[in-house]
């Protein structure tokens, strides 16, 4: 049977080289780089012949629409929607149609050209229950925004009405939202009630405690409490827990209780102090002259960020209590920086180390004395030397190897080299034991190669090789190895290390980089072909296969089909929230269908499929490594997988807005995708904690920046960065100014994007024009890990895409 698999598989495949020549998929693009790309486009470009294809049907039309609308080709997916409407003769097919115009109406802030359209689909009962649905769900946002609440309501709830049991709660509680927005409590009362009885396994705390708002606007302080205790009592998160004492404490407040409000405010200084409700709460203990503990009070006043209360908190309680532990002077310490006093946060750290040697923060302290002075005081020699001192009175601490690493680097970073060489060689010698003792050997040669003291280089690299490391490691000191023997004259001795480091971690950043080196090339500019023009279907064929004969699957196992899956409810609701735009929403669910059968190949195949198909790409492309973890296949391993899964992993994603893009700013588009697999996994509606927004990771202020840059588009807001045509094009067009601002050096572009131009600057100076010191010098990891991310998938690009012409 493995036989017969196999040779099946072997003559698909060759079916499919003979069919690519003459499929298309998608935006077919054959690119071939020529060999210096430092300004980084294609020379040429091939595209396919055009070929007759017959117009698309309706459904077709439907689908390349919704795909325009995704990517925020607002004008070209109405062209499809339009024609939809010109020529399809299915009712349901024409609704949707006039459904997705209204969406788009709505984009372009026309709700009244938009309600005319839904209208028409919402009130005829002979159109498919889920397109009215949408189209009563479009319209509540049209009524909300000319704050017609009531009406919005009612729409909200007809959504419910029409598609029963899917998004009850989300509806109910949108539609208890608007007739609160008209003041009709009790009304708003009853859908609340409506949408916690429609939960099923579902959170409810942010309904629940619109119910016990209510109730207390009503006076009705007594259901408020049981409301608000009921999801203090089931919620594990502590700011909601601090929320619910405070309101509840507030009700008894109210009631003529304050005993049992002074006991909601307690527990929440003792156990939620993060939380500003528990600031809240503390106020009004402190004003009616609650006894609070003094600890706790100061520790509720630092994360509220009333310092000087803080301190004097603290103060309070290292006079009452003698025999306290460091917390007190931790905390006190962070309050005194916070206002700027350092000296003071800097005594307050070594009272902890003198008198609290056995202390939890024993270790924090001496780290935060030796950050405090080399970033806030500049006194960088101060930094290292405390770490060195730790080290001294502390030899067997297991934080000990860490000091003398991080020591090293504040030496290296404010340009004391020779120390910083000192430094790192001491870990090998002092802790080889530490993991991170090889690192610092190989850190104290590449000090000594800018030192310019390439024998001491050589020397400390070669020793690297004897204590070992990891595969990165390993080709990395091959890598500097062969750099050092080029400075001392010694070609032969260069090559032979490069030709070890080059197949000591494939596919890794630093084998890359020693096999460029063989031929002397720069980053970025070998003479690569790719194609990216595929086949999805047929590709996904094969993996089928492979799927059957890997895990045991029978020959008629349906690989697409989501009818199963449908009857998991985070996953029928995840299709709606996704249908209605509601993006991060949807995939927040189908991330929870994911883990819950992230053991189970099947389903996961299926999963991949469908969320390649409506373009939640982050999904997919985690979707398609699990399954080859579950396949035993480590990372070099998944290179000889079918191609369906790792180009899904390493797609050809948004491919016009990349292209185009690429083309207008001379960036090769590989790049481009490279780096958009690194800021986003190709998600576009993603933001992450710092506030980066879309596909390309944009902050706000840099947006606004870009848009007065390149003045477009019209009627701007940070909003228009989750739109991947925008997003694309402002990403690719700051990238370019860094590119040109660094003079063409794409490592610099790159960490400027990551870090910010002013840090790269220096470093760039410090470089002497080799790409490879370059990345080295770059203090941070994040940044360091950023510039090699996407170099290796750059070259796995090209390694998955090959041009075979």
């Amino acid at each position: 049977m493995k036989k017969i698999t196999k040779y099946l598989i072997l003559f698909l495949i060759s079916v499919l080289l003979i069919g690519c020549s003459n499929q298309n998929t998608g935006l077919p693009v054959s690119t071939i780089l020529a060999e210096n790309i430092q300004t980084d486009v294609p020379t040429s470009t091939t595209v396919p012949t055009p070929t007759s294809t017959p117009t698309p049907l309706p459904a077709t039309r439907i689908k390349n629409g919704d795909y325009s609308f995704f990517i925020g080709e607002f004008i070209k997916a109405a062209d499809e929607f339009k024609l939809v409407l010109s020529n399809a003769t299915d009712k349901n097919l024409i609704a949707e149609a006039n459904v997705n115009l209204g969406q788009i109406e709505i984009k372009n802030n026309n709700c009244q050209g938009a309600n005319t359209l839904l209208k028409s689909v919402a009130n005829d009962p002979l159109i498919e229950s889920t397109i009215r649905a949408k189209a009563y769900y479009l319209l509540a946002l049209c009524e909300l925004e000319v704050n017609r609440f009531i009406q919005a309501a009612e729409a909200f709830s007809n959504y419910v009405e029409v598609n029963p049991g899917i998004l009850d709660l989300f509806m109910y509680e949108k539609a208890g939202d608007a007739y609160s927005s008209a003041s009709d409590l009790n009304t708003a009362l009853s859908y609340y009630n409506k949408a916690v009885e429609s939960a099923i396994n579902e959170n409810t705390d942010s309904v629940k405690i619109k119910i016990g708002q209510i109730y207390t606007s009503q006076l009705d302080y007594t259901n408020a409490i049981r409301i608000y205790m009921e999801v203090h009592d089931q919620s594990a998160n502590e700011y909601t827990r601090a929320q619910m004492n405070l309101l509840t404490g507030q009700a008894y407040l109210m009631l003529g209780l304050p005993e049992q409000a002074y006991a909601r405010f307690q527990e929440s200084v003792l156990n939620y102090p993060k939380s500003y409700d528990t600031y809240s709460g503390l106020v009004v203990l402190v004003d009616e002259g609650i006894e609070v503990d003094e600890f706790y009070r100061g520790l509720v006043d630092y994360y509220a960020g009333r310092y000087g209360l803080a301190i004097d908190a603290f103060n309070r309680y290292l006079g009452l209590n003698p025999d306290h532990n460091g917390s007190a002077h931790y905390f006190k310490a962070f309050s005194y920086r916070a206002i700027d006093q350092v000296e003071n946060a800097i005594q307050e750290w070594k009272v902890l180390i003198q008198d609290h040697p056995d202390d939890r923060f024993y270790v924090d302290a001496w780290e935060d004395i030796a950050y405090t002075q080399w970033a806030f005081q500049n006194d960088y020699l101060g930094g290292a030397e405390t770490l060195l001192s730790f080290v001294k009175t502390n030899p067997s601490n297991e934080g000990a190897p860490q000091a003398i690493f991080d020591a090293a680097r504040i030496y290296e970073r404010s340009g004391y080299l020779s120390e910083a060489a000192s430094t790192w060689a001491r870990l090998i010698e002092e802790y080889p034991q530490a993991e991170i003792a090889s690192q610092g050997l190989y850190l104290s040669g590449i000090s000594s190669y800018r030192l310019k003291n390439y024998q001491s280089a050589l020397e400390k690299f070669q020793k690297v090789l004897l204590f070992g490391g990891s595969p990165a490691l390993t080709a990395a000191t091959q890598l500097w190895i062969g750099k050092t023997e080029l400075k001392l004259g010694n070609m032969e001795e260069a090559k032979n290390a490069w030709k070890i480091g080059a197949t000591s971690d494939p596919t890794g950043y630093y084998s890359i980089r020693c096999q460029e080196l063989l031929s002397d090339l720069a980053p970025y500019s070998s003479a690569l072909n790719v194609n990216l023009q595929t086949n999805m279907e047929q590709e996904r064929i094969i993996a089928e296969i492979w799927m059957q004969n890997t895990f045991k699957l029978s020959a008629d196992t349906n690989f697409t089909s989501t009818l199963e899956l449908m009857n998991n409810r985070n996953f029928s609701q995840a299709t709606a929230l996704w249908d209605l735009g509601l993006f991060e929403a949807a995939r927040d669910k189908f991330e929870i269908v994911r883990e819950e059968n992230n053991q189970d190949a099947l389903s996961l195949f299926r999963l991949t499929n469908y969320f390649h198909e409506i373009g939640l790409y982050r999904s997919a492309l985690l979707g398609s490594r699990q399954i080859l973890q579950l396949a035993n296949m480590d990372d070099l391993d998944t290179l000889n997988a079918p191609l369906w899964f790792n180009h899904i992993r390493f797609g050809n994603y948004y491919p016009e807005l990349v292209f185009e893009n690429s083309k207008k700013y001379n960036f090769d588009p590989i790049l481009i995708l490279s780096l958009i697999r690194q800021e986003s996994f190709y998600e576009g509606f993603i933001s992450s904690s710092a506030g980066a927004r879309g596909v390309m990771q944009i902050m706000p202020e840099t947006g606004n920046e870009i848009h007065a840059n390149i003045n477009w588009p019209e009627n701007y807001s940070v909003d228009d960065l989750y739109n991947p045509t925008i997003n694309i094009r402002f990403g690719i067009s700051y990238l370019a100014r860094m590119r040109d601002y660094f003079d063409g050096n794409l490592f610099a572009a790159l960490a400027a994007y990551n870090a910010g131009p002013g840090n790269v600057l220096n470093w760039e100076n410090q470089a002497e024009n080799d790409p490879d010191l370059f990345l080295e010098i770059v203090p941070f990891e994040e940044t360091r890990r950023y510039i090699t991310n996407i170099y290796e998938f750059y070259h796995l690009y090209y390694q998955l895409y090959p041009n075979n012409q």
